[in-house]
């Protein structure tokens, strides 16, 4: 380990300074829950939460839940009904809120996280996925980070499958080039500043997020919402960092590939990153993507290319 982590490693806080809300979605995901359950909730200390935001299952999630955590019901809308335990005890000796938001229908990860944040009590709120497990004090080396100013999100190293062995990810980078943005994973995974804030395995401030708006809801159904969301906290002023001794391992488990085919997971990629280029992009960026249109048309027109 690098000298400069070992030093940050000894002075990891005993205590956190500030409270976390994790937020996990799922969608007929009772197996991951239970199989990743543990690993969240050893992260977390007397006065955080963990809201489940149930995207209308099929499977026995709710019911499971209700009754691993002893939940009553709550609130009952139009749009989601809750269920709630104040005091739920997780060994040893740790007090924490639990929520349950089982939402109407299937409204999809973007609409799902926003809702469920607004449940949020805490002033950081944590996005996992479900088929995400969590190492020994991530969510701690996390919330350090918040003490630096104008932090808006801080993302995990997280490595691929159960063990360090895997592919690294987590901080990435983004640039233009030939009329349209384009990301993929750094080629370092030293702690730093990154160009966005994976959604799978994220820190954010809540009132920030807030004050975004949340996941812009026209990336339906997926990809590059993330994106989009730590591009506009970093045209605000605000930090989106990414740090290294906070370790995750994502087990891709849960993933788009099984509700779509590969052919419409690859069209709404090109239309989310076309959206996100116009949307953000400045005029003479705007200028580029008019031009290269003709070029990425025909590059979309051959499958092994794209």
């Amino acid at each position: 380990m690098p000298k400069e982590h070992q030093t940050q490693a000894k002075a990891l806080p005993i205590i956190r300074t500030k409270l976390i809300s994790v937020i996990v979605p799922t969608f007929n995901g009772l197996a991951l829950v239970q199989k990743h359950l543990d690993s969240w909730l050893a992260n977390l200390t007397t006065g955080d939460e963990i809201i489940f935001a149930d995207d209308h299952s099929s499977d026995q999630t709710v019911s499971w839940l209700v009754g691993h955590f002893h939940l009553t019901r709550a609130l009952v809308t139009a749009t989601y009904e809750t269920y709630i335990n104040h005091k739920f005890q997780v060994k040893p000796n740790k007090e924490i809120l639990v929520k349950l938001m089982v939402n109407s229908e299937n409204i999809r990860f973007a609409k799902n996280c926003n809702l469920a944040v607004e449940l949020a009590q805490n002033e950081l709120v944590f996005l996992l996925n479900n088929d995400v497990s969590l190492d020994e004090n991530c969510l701690t080396y996390l919330e350090a980070d918040f003490q630096k100013v104008n932090v808006f999100g801080v993302g995990c190293l997280e490595y691929e499958g159960a063990t360090k062995t895997g592919i690294k990810s987590g901080k990435n980078v983004l640039w233009f080039e030939k009329g349209l943005f384009t990301h993929s994973r750094a080629d370092n995974f030293e702690s730093g500043d990154t160009a966005w804030v994976s959604g799978g395995s994220g820190l954010f401030d809540r009132h920030k997020w807030q004050i975004l708006g949340g996941f812009d809801l026209k990336y339906y159904p997926a990809y590059w919402e993330d994106v989009d969301l730590s591009f506009r906290a970093r045209k605000h002023g605000w930090r989106v960092l990414f740090n290294s001794l906070a370790i995750a391992y994502h087990q891709h488990e849960s993933t788009n590939a099984k509700h779509f085919s590969p052919e419409k997971l690859g069209t709404i990629s090109w239309h989310h990153s076309d959206y996100f280029t116009w949307k953000l992009a400045h005029f003479w960026q705007r200028m580029a993507f008019i031009i290269w249109r003709p070029y990425w048309w025909y590059l979309r027109l051959k499958p092994k290319q794209t």
